[in-house]
């Protein structure tokens, strides 16, 4: 079986499956195996799906599909390599829960869970953003908090956790490499302000300082691991098992190379964030029309502050991918662009008119706004208090200003990664992320 790009790397493991020494940034996943380990693996999932599938379905048996075979096969060879018995196999229980009428999504959280799922497991469909990255799937985060900004928060701290759980475990195999202790320690340095961007997950009980101390004093590997393992550990013990479950399943890497866990994570991550500031937007604009401007100004500033803190680390750890692993991935999600990202289309439709609209015709916009908070904005300010009215003019000005600060980084990061290439959703690549950057959120107040 051909492994994508990386045809040695089987040969390199033990026939355990166990990781070889040094793998790790641009080499093969820690989950990846030998043709045996895989046949034995597609054997484990088929007859544990085929088991399950013969059992009465009601909301009260989703909570036992085994997951964990199936997920475990799709690591070991990635996505675009999957046995097609297996997928047949899925497939058709999706049509049989579907006829017993035994699957209602809104009978229970895990129905809903495993309805949003499966598709994901399906190999023969074009590949898209959202069912890249399973972003649907981690919305069971409002089930299980108090509230949206609690539900994203933990949601960022689950994906967070997961990802410096993968990458503490490759620098703890023997002769890691320094790109991979340098990855390492950018996820370690993002996960030690998780509390400036995802407050309302971070629990008094848990303090950071220890992990923040570890990673500034350059302290060794062994060092780093246990701290942030630690970390680790004391995070995901606050996050609810069936969010836990959905971050793990969630993820159904297409290739076998280590660097697409943490791409994959990263644009998880990212899009939490753009929900965050689509969410401050909208938000902004029901206490504009309610005429509570202050109120606007602090969740606008908020959001601004969120994106200032948590961009830059994200970044950072984005940037340790090698362009030639970037490379392997990409050849295989040709389809699947950010610019399909639903919050980040909403940011830029919600803040402003524009002449033709945030995108080109044929990427959006997917959405109709009966005002934008910029034409609220102007409408309503010669009413108010002008202190309150410049105080929110600033506010939304400020989360222009982070919002095209972090649309830079982006550019400068894919030419660093990918060069001048064509995007993967049919734009321009870096030249069309450079001339987004340029756009302002609020264009008729940045020229004021």
């Amino acid at each position: 079986m051909t492994r994508l790009g990386l045809a040695e790397e089987p040969e390199r493991l033990r026939e355990s499956g166990a990781p070889v020494p040094g793998a790790g940034v641009g080499g093969p996943a820690l989950t990846a195996g030998t043709r045996a380990d895989a046949a034995r693996a597609l054997r484990r999932a088929v007859e544990e799906v085929a088991d399950w599938s013969h059992r009465p379905i009601g909301p009260e048996s989703f909570a036992s599909f085994p997951y964990r075979a199936v997920v475990g096969y799709y690591r070991q060879v990635g996505k675009a390599a999957v046995a097609p018995e297996l997928v047949a196999l899925l497939r058709g229980l999706r049509i049989r829960i579907g006829c017993a009428g035994g699957g209602r999504p809104w009978s229970s959280p895990d129905a809903w869970l495993f309805d949003r799922w499966l598709p994901l497991t399906f190999t023969d469909q074009p590949m898209a953003y959202d069912t890249y990255a399973g972003h649907e799937l981690l919305q069971i985060a409002h089930w299980e908090a108090d509230s949206a900004e609690h539900a994203e928060d933990l949601l960022m701290m689950a994906l967070l956790a997961d990802l410096a759980t993968v990458e503490l475990d490759a620098l703890a195999l023997p002769e890691p490499t320094g790109r991979q202790r340098t990855r390492t320690v950018a996820v370690l340095q993002a996960l030690a302000r998780l509390g400036g961007y995802a407050p309302a997950a971070v629990p008094d009980a848990v303090s950071l300082e220890p992990l923040r101390a570890v990673v500034a004093a350059a302290s060794g590997n062994e060092a780093l691991v246990r701290a942030g393992r630690e970390t680790v550990a004391a995070l995901r013990a606050e996050v609810p098992a069936g969010l836990r479950r959905a971050v793990d399943i969630g993820l159904l890497p297409v290739t076998t190379v280590h660097d697409e866990h943490m791409f994959i994570r990263s644009i998880q991550l990212f899009e939490r964030i753009f929900a965050r500031v689509a969410g401050a937007l909208t938000d902004a604009i029901g206490a504009v029309r309610a005429g509570r401007p202050s109120d606007a100004a602090a969740v606008l500033s908020a959001a601004a502050d969120r994106l200032t803190g948590a961009t830059p680390a994200l970044y950072r750890v984005l940037t340790t991918i090698p362009p030639e692993t970037f490379a392997v991935i990409r050849d295989h999600t040709h389809g699947a662009s950010a610019i399909q990202s639903r919050p980040y289309q909403m940011i830029e439709l919600v803040s402003a008119k524009r002449a033709d609209g945030p995108y080109a015709m044929e990427k959006g916009p997917m959405f109709t706004v009966p005002a934008t908070l910029q034409e609220e904005f102007l409408e309503r300010a010669g009413g108010w208090d002008t202190a309150e009215a410049r105080r929110l003019q600033e506010a939304m000005l400020g989360l222009d200003a982070a919002w095209r600060s972090m649309k830079r980084t982006h550019w400068g990061v894919t030419l660093k990664i990918i060069g001048k290439v064509s995007g993967t959703g049919g734009t321009t690549g870096a030249d069309y992320l450079k001339a987004a950057a340029n756009i302002e959120l609020f264009p008729m107040l940045a020229a004021a």
